[in-house]
């Protein structure tokens, strides 16, 4: 009975997560599989409460999957009169943005999501109001960003 109390305070202690070595040897292992990078991507000041999280994972033929989800997204109407939805690009290092697509929309949920490809090791991702999901140049009406460094 001494020996279970012992290990049920340990694991009160650290939250139900094991300690000292495992906790190291299970991170390391967590880290060595080499899963999906994520980053943060913050609102601007057009909105300001949005956040939410850019993923790239490895997929074939040199492509990364980036799969975005916004939070606390406005409605595009909300941004500027006249605005419809919402499109993501990439700013390459040097060259012209390149259109990823228009962002899935839940009004409700006030959630966008968008999933594509791109070859670029280093980009500059922008969020953009737009009246239409055909614009070919970004407005200047900037919802979020990041900035994405080669690995």
């Amino acid at each position: 009975m001494r020996g279970q109390h012992q290990g049920s305070e340990e694991r009160t202690r650290l939250g139900g997560l094991p300690s000292g070595g495992a906790l190291a040897l299970a991170l390391a292992l967590a880290a060595a599989c080499g899963g999906p990078a994520e980053y943060a991507v913050v609102g601007s000041p057009r909105a300001t409460a949005t956040d939410g999280i850019l993923q790239l994972e490895e997929a074939e033929g040199g492509e990364r999957l980036l799969t975005l989800v916004l939070d606390r997204l406005p409605p595009p109407a909300d941004i500027a009169e006249g605005m419809t939805t919402y499109v993501a690009w990439l700013d390459p290092t040097e060259g012209e943005p390149t259109k990823l697509g228009a962002l899935e929309y839940d009004a409700a949920a006030e959630r966008g999501r968008l999933m594509a490809t791109t070859a670029l090791p280093a980009f500059t991702l922008r969020v953009t109001a737009e009246a239409s999901a055909e614009v070919e140049r970004p407005s200047d009406l900037l919802v979020a960003r990041r900035r994405v460094a080669e690995d």
